[in-house]
This record gives C-alpha cells, structure tokens and sequence, in this order.
C-alpha cells in the first residue's frame, strides 16, 4: 500500500469516527466484519482441504517395504508386499497395509506414513476424533471379527457382555480361567455370553489333540462341547501325551452329552481339524501367541486371578453397555 493510501485511508477514518460517535476500537471492530471477507481479513478462517501428492512411488514402495522388513527382521523366506496405499481421511498422511506370507500362513500389518515418506507409526491419533467413541468403534469392529463363524458358545445370543477367549487344554493358567469363569458367572452371569476358540501351543505334545477332540464333541452340539471342555480341564493334571488319546475317550464315553460312536468316528477320520485350524488363524490375525488371551466386549483384558475380580470387569463392561442383567435376555444354552 503506498503512503499516499495510506494517508488517505487514514482520513477517512477519522472522518467516519466522527459522524459514528464510536469509539476507534469499535469502529474497527465493525469495519473488518464488514469489509474483511473483501480483504481476506475476518474473525474466522475457513479450513483449506489439503493439496497431498498421489500414491507414493514404485521407487519409494520398495525403499519403504525394504525398511519394514528390516524393521521386523523379516527373513527372505517371508514375501513381503505393500497391498494398499490410500490417503487418511481428508489428510496427507498415508495408510498402508502390507501382506506378509510365509509356508504356515498369511498375515496383515497396517502402518501409517507422514506425507513425505520419512516417518511411519503403527498407530496415528487424530484429534479431531473422541477417544472414547474412537475406542468403542474399534472394540465393536474386533468383537465382530472374533466372534464370527461357528464356535462354541454358551449364554444368550444377543447378550450384554461377550467374553470371548482362546484356550489350550493343556496349558495349565487355562484350566485356573476355565474355574474361575464358571465361578464368576454362576452368580452374575445371566446376561453374558462366552465364545470359545481353540488355540493349542505347539509347546504342548497333547493340547492339538484335545482340541480336536473337543472339536469332534463341538460338532454335534454346545453342550457336548461344555461337557467335554470340563472333563479335560477337571483331569488336566493327569493326562500325558501317552495317555491323552485314552483319557479323552474314556471322557467322551463317560459323557451324557456326547454320542460316544459318533465322536469315535470323528476323531479317527479327524473331522474336526479344520474347526480347530479356523481359530488358530483367527488367533492369528489378531496377533494373539498365548493363552489364555481373554477379550471383554472386544477389549482385550488382562490376565485375571479371581472370580471377583473377573465379576467387576463384566460389570464395568454392563456398565459401558449401558444395561443391567435385570433388563438382559436371560435364555440360552451351555
């Protein structure tokens, strides 16, 4: 602006000072609400969208994937692909999902880049975002993906609380959650809802057994499953990987909930082999590697060493849900 603007900017002022009565500061008040959005000057500014570069490079992709192997030390043995590059939201910022295969499986890491490609993080908080609903988002999406399918269940279907949990029949912090779950909801558990899943550990010579045998036992029905899911844990400590085959089958016999023929037949032609490879991999896909690993409503929970302490986890869960066991259904079958 040259002086002779301003000089005559500065005359007219006054003058309008004089004829308003206002006082200069609220006189200037009104002149840039009025005549701000002409000068790109106002009280509030309009959020730009950003301008963001497309998709990084084949060059960059590589230099990247390169990275994330090394990172995780990741053998060559493992193939590694960067499978999605998409931008987050209405920001430059850049979501990507890397596959990894491997001769025993498949899996997803999701990581996210800043603009340029230098910096990457497994997790991005936005702001603009309520943590807390950002929270339930996320523990109704992992609740969804980890009770899909058939598993064996036991509590009504449209419960309040949901436990879900991966177990080994022969890991022995297993059998002490199998006793302290019954414990906890034989008071308090008319409203919840317990997922099995089925996750022997390759360190236990009989655990890949039970678990088929359990599995054999959950194809004809929940309850034959419940029936044989306590046998085991009840005579845990006595079975070996010698007499494993044995002691599940005089289980099996012994059962009024499992039809012995049948679970004889399953077992020799290992019919339920895939059911226990279904929950393994879903172990997988939400890297879980031991047991037992307990989810709550979706939220995974630490490991619990008491009924009471488990019963105040499942009220609390009642408690986000928004509901009573009062006002829940009560129907359902073990």
């Amino acid at each position: 602006m040259s002086a002779t603007s301003v000089t005559t900017w500065s005359s007219g002022f006054k003058r309008i000072e004089a004829l308003s009565g206002m006082t200069p500061i609220l006189l200037r008040i009104c002149i840039i609400c009025l005549c701000g959005p002409a000068f790109g000057v106002g009280l509030r500014v309009e959020a730009q969208s950003p301008v963001c570069s497309k998709e990084f490079t084949d060059s960059q992709k590589h230099a990247i994937t390169e990275y994330v192997r090394k990172k995780y030390k990741l053998t060559d043995a493992i193939a590694l692909s960067l499978n999605r590059d998409a931008a987050v939201r209405d920001t430059c910022f850049r979501e990507l999902t890397f596959e990894g295969k491997s001769a025993f499986k498949t899996w997803e890491l999701t990581l996210y880049a800043s603009p340029d490609g230098r910096f990457l993080s497994s997790d991005l908080l936005d702001t603009t975002i309520d943590p807390v609903l950002e929270q339930k988002a996320k523990d109704e999406a992992t609740m969804k993906g980890l009770v899909e399918g058939a598993s064996a269940t036991r509590g009504p279907e449209k419960a309040t609380v949901t436990i879900v949990e991966f177990s080994d029949f022969e890991c022995p912090f297993c059998g002490k959650f199998a006793r302290i779950l019954d414990e906890a909801l034989a008071s308090d558990g008319k409203d919840v809802r317990v997922v099995f899943h089925h996750m022997p550990l390759s360190v236990h010579p009989w655990a890949r057994m039970a678990a088929e045998a359990a599995g054999c036992a959950q194809l004809q029905s929940n309850q034959a499953f419940w029936a044989l899911h306590d046998g085991i844990f009840q005579i845990q400590a006595s079975i070996t990987a010698e007499n494993a085959k044995e002691k599940l089958g005089e289980l099996a016999a012994k059962s009024k909930e499992v039809d012995a023929r049948e679970f004889q037949k399953c077992t020799t032609s290992a019919m339920s082999v895939g059911l226990v490879l279904k929950d393994m991999s879903v172990a997988d896909s939400y890297q879980i590697n031991a047991t037992p690993t307990v989810f709550i409503n979706g939220h995974r929970i630490r490991p619990v060493d008491s009924a009471a302490k488990l019963r105040e986890m499942i009220a609390e869960a009642r408690k986000e849900a928004g509901a009573h066991p009062a006002s829940a259904a009560t129907s359902g079958t073990r």
